[in-house]
């Protein structure tokens, strides 16, 4: 099940708003956990543009941090995949450029940081792309 929480002052969406939107970052362990790359070309293969961070600062991600972007201000959503402690991070860094939208993989996300996204008003929504996006282009 799908889990989706919406408070006051986010965004509502129940992800396939999110879905829609064509610039990303996927966030996650890139050269550990097979799902983040899974996730990835998920999205690629939707046409989305897909920007490979890694916080663990490893191959093969091209970048360390959102921050790093060539143009972070361009990301319309962020796909967590990392522990909800580093994910706090993660949020800081999309309130302070701007990105107003994170899709929260299973075993990433924690009250805090739903309170967290919901003072900043950054929209959430809990789930998983590789679910809710099907195999092959929309």
């Amino acid at each position: 099940a799908t889990l989706f929480r919406v408070t006051a002052g986010m965004a509502a969406s129940d992800g396939s708003a999110m879905l829609k939107k064509k610039v990303w970052a996927v966030v996650g362990n890139h050269g550990k956990n097979p799902v983040v790359g899974q996730l990835t070309e998920r999205l690629r293969s939707h046409g989305k543009e897909v920007f490979r961070v890694n916080p663990y600062n490893k191959p093969p991600a091209e970048f360390s941090s959102l921050k790093d972007l060539p143009e972070p201000e361009s990301v319309e959503c962020v796909d967590l995949v990392v522990n909800p402690t580093m994910g706090m991070d993660v949020v800081d860094q999309m309130a302070a450029l701007g990105i107003r939208n994170l899709f929260v993989q299973p075993g990433a996300g924690s009250k805090e940081l739903s309170s967290r996204c919901e003072e900043l008003g950054i929209a959430v929504h809990e789930g998983c792309v590789l679910v809710e996006l099907p195999a092959g282009r929309l």
